[in-house]
């Protein structure tokens, strides 16, 4: 019998922590830095581990992750400089370094191999570490997987220039209210609790440094190099009426991986999960059960 659970995801310290080592700094006896990582564990069945993109924390699976519960073990990590984790000094936000780190916290959690569920920027980071370490992931969706473009906000496409410390302390709630509404289709659901809750992670020094070093060493590129190369399938999810990421991507996704199944749903934008929880579950489900069928 499916468990029934509710949408309790908040950005409040609502789950447990576990530890990770990173490399720490370099030189003739570099130390590891722990990192405490902030996460949720909720269902039962096999696991299946969720990662938000830059600037995101547990708060992003409010509506999706008590639906992927029903089947699975969903478990939802806050990355380290965002959430509720700690903001490490030697982590330099590198896909390699986030790829280890998603792996790390496997390890952390006793969870030998997961199915895995990244949307946009975290998405690459899912499915980067999905390349590099095979043996550890199962069933890999990937919503609206991409980096930075040029339909976002130019203040936060300025957080990649040399002048992005300077703009990195210009962001406040205003920007939220401001940008967050692009995330969506309908911007009506960017409430003013939403904005308030995604505001509260990210309102300190440590929080905008983290985003803007995410942000800076993030490279698209030289990850879909790595899955090209890897010959691995992912299930790749796009939103039609994405502002920030529009469906020519997903069609250059398909030539560089035309082995991998793809998926659009209507009237839904770049956040989509937020959007049409029930829809993404039931498309995850189908994919992780039977692969899917669409291309």
């Amino acid at each position: 019998m499916k468990q029934k659970f509710k949408p309790i995801v908040n950005s409040d310290l609502i789950g447990d922590y576990i530890t990770v080592e990173l490399p720490g700094f370099s030189g003739s006896r570099p130390k590891p830095e722990p990192c405490r990582i902030h996460y949720l564990s909720m269902g039962s069945g096999e696991p299946l581990l969720l990662v938000h993109s830059v600037g995101q924390s547990i708060y992003t699976w409010r509506k999706l992750m008590p639906k992927l519960a029903e089947s699975y073990c969903a478990v939802a990590i806050d990355l380290p400089g965002f959430g509720y984790s700690d903001r490490p000094d030697s982590l330099n936000y590198s896909m390699d370094e986030m790829a280890d780190v998603i792996v790390k916290c496997l390890d952390a959690l006793g969870v030998k191999k997961t199915h895995a569920l990244g949307v946009t920027m975290g998405a690459v980071y899912t499915m980067f570490a999905a390349a590099k370490y095979p043996d550890r992931f199962m069933k890999v969706i990937a919503l609206t997987p991409g980096g930075i473009t040029e339909r976002m906000p130019k203040k936060i496409r300025r957080l990649e220039s040399p002048l992005g410390p300077v703009y990195r302390e210009m962001y406040g709630k205003k920007d939220f209210q401001k940008y967050l509404p692009l995330f969506y289709y309908d911007g009506t659901v960017c409430t003013d609790e939403v904005i308030d809750q995604y505001y509260k992670t990210c309102d300190d020094h440590a929080s905008r440094q983290a985003i803007m070093y995410a942000i800076r060493n993030f490279d698209g590129e030289y990850a879909l190099e790595t899955v090209k190369k890897a010959n691995r399938e992912f299930f790749i999810i796009w939103g039609e009426e994405d502002k920030l990421q529009p469906m020519d991507r997903l069609f250059a996704l398909r030539k560089m991986l035309p082995d991998s199944v793809y998926h659009s749903i209507r009237n839904t934008g770049h956040w989509m999960h937020e959007e049409k929880a029930a829809q993404i579950a039931e498309a995850a489900d189908r994919y992780i059960r039977y692969k899917g069928t669409e291309k």
